[in-house]
């Protein structure tokens, strides 16, 4: 039972693992997109001046004001529709990473409760055994020493199962 439930151990820590590699690939995404965001700021900023090189040239050239402005406008505009678009996609990815998070600490939550509830199970049947044993030697007519061996054994094993879940704890809790 202590392989089956550390080999339970490893496939959830595997799980896990994948999960943070996910989380990591997600965070490696979100950092592209705020580097694009930079990007569409800075490229804002160029359109902006430009937009105001234009302007200084068309006034030189007596050029229409109206002419100005509505360039002015699409530009901003433009502008404004990238940055939703790509605000829009951020907020998306934040949403995806923060399901793909929860999902992780449901997992780990569940698995941690399903491994106590194991190990509590465990060490309820070895309690049983033991007090089966007592009982047993108690009514039995062996000598006191083959007894009290058995007892010790008993004892052993259930300090190793123990000394166990111990371990197993401080796993789960890493």
């Amino acid at each position: 039972q202590v392989a089956e439930l550390s080999q339970q151990l490893d496939m959830e820590s595997k799980k896990s693992m994948q999960l943070e590699a996910q989380n990591r690939d997600l965070r490696e995404e979100l950092s592209a997109l705020q580097g694009n965001c930079e990007k569409l700021e800075k490229s804002k900023c160029q359109l902006k001046e430009e937009m105001a090189k234009l302007q200084r040239h068309l006034e030189t050239n007596m050029v229409d004001h109206s002419q100005i402005e509505q360039y002015k406008r699409e530009v901003d505009e433009r502008a404004g529709q990238e940055i939703r678009q790509k605000l829009q996609e951020v907020n998306l990815f934040l949403q995806a990473q923060a399901a793909s998070q929860d999902r992780l600490e449901h997992i780990r939550a569940s698995h941690h409760a399903s491994l106590r509830n194991q190990l509590k199970d465990r060490i309820r049947d070895l309690e049983c055994e033991l007090d089966k044993i007592k009982n047993t030697q108690q009514d039995s007519t062996f000598p006191k020493e083959c007894a009290q061996a058995e007892v010790e054994k008993y004892k052993e094993l259930y300090l190793e199962e123990v000394k166990t879940r111990r371990c197993l704890a401080k796993k789960l809790e890493r």
